[in-house]
């Protein structure tokens, strides 16, 4: 499937810091407006998003990714760069530099999510979507999501892992799937056969999924969204493994359908 570049470099260019968000958020639902996916924005400016083509979905899969990055606001520059993926292998990626040429941050933590949401969307003929402010200070949307959107969700696929072969399996030490499960035979072959290098299960502190398992009861994964050096002024993202994140996460949405995992 053929990615749409452009939006991935005019995401990444748009400022933005937990509860400083408003940029962003207006550009996503602006894009979704232009595509004609229905939407709704809670009062703490989480965005809520549902395409529907077929009418007999019982579960959703969702999407998800947070608006929020940890940088200081400033004017972003995205630059084309050659820099190593994960494996050593100089590829080509994008870094944020300001107008005195000083790197900033370029926020793929998790801008990259954002991206891969939208994309995912757009591809995708029937897919829940939710994109949670303040997610960096602790999980401030998601805690404070809407349960009646997630009624009907399935599963959850959040694209907020670096690098390109992570997944989180533990967050504040709760695990966000079973290794007994379907859900983590299909999704843990497909991240075999297409994440490169050797598969690192991790522990991370949070992100958005952990409220969710806790919350809905729903499985979840985690996957790594290309970005390197997060939380840094030298952060960049390596454009092959962003799209192989949205590839393994389509993967998995087309193999474990429209049930509850």
């Amino acid at each position: 499937m053929e990615r749409n570049y452009e939006l991935l470099k005019q995401v990444l260019s748009i400022p933005t810091k937990t509860y400083q968000e408003d940029l962003m958020i207006d550009f996503i639902t602006n894009w979704l407006e232009e595509n004609g996916i229905p939407y709704y924005v809670d009062d703490l400016y989480n965005i809520y998003a549902t395409k529907q083509t077929d009418q007999d979905i019982e579960y959703f899969p969702c999407v998800v990714a947070h608006t929020d990055t940890v940088h200081s606001i400033d004017t972003i520059n995205v630059r084309e760069e050659m820099l190593p993926n994960a494996q050593k292998e100089v590829k080509l990626a994008l870094k944020a530099y300001n107008d005195q040429g000083e790197p900033t941050g370029i926020g793929g933590d998790d801008k990259c999510g954002v991206y891969s949401c939208l994309e995912l969307l757009k591809e995708l003929p029937n897919l829940k979507a939710a994109f949670f402010v303040a997610e960096e200070t602790g999980c401030k949307g998601s805690f404070n999501s809407d349960p009646k959107f997630f009624e009907n969700v399935g599963y959850a696929i959040q694209f907020d892992a670096p690098e390109n072969n992570m997944i989180s399996e533990f967050l504040m030490s709760r695990p966000m799937f079973k290794r007994d499960s379907e859900f983590f035979k299909v999704g843990g072959q497909l991240i075999t056969e297409h994440f490169p290098g050797d598969t690192k299960y991790h522990r991370h502190p949070y992100t958005d999924i952990y409220p969710l398992n806790q919350k809905y009861g729903i499985s979840c994964f985690n996957i790594s969204a290309g970005y390197y050096n997060y939380h840094t002024r030298n952060e960049y993202v390596v454009v092959d493994d962003t799209y192989n994140g949205i590839k393994v996460g389509r993967l998995m949405i087309d193999q474990l359908g429209y049930t509850k995992h």
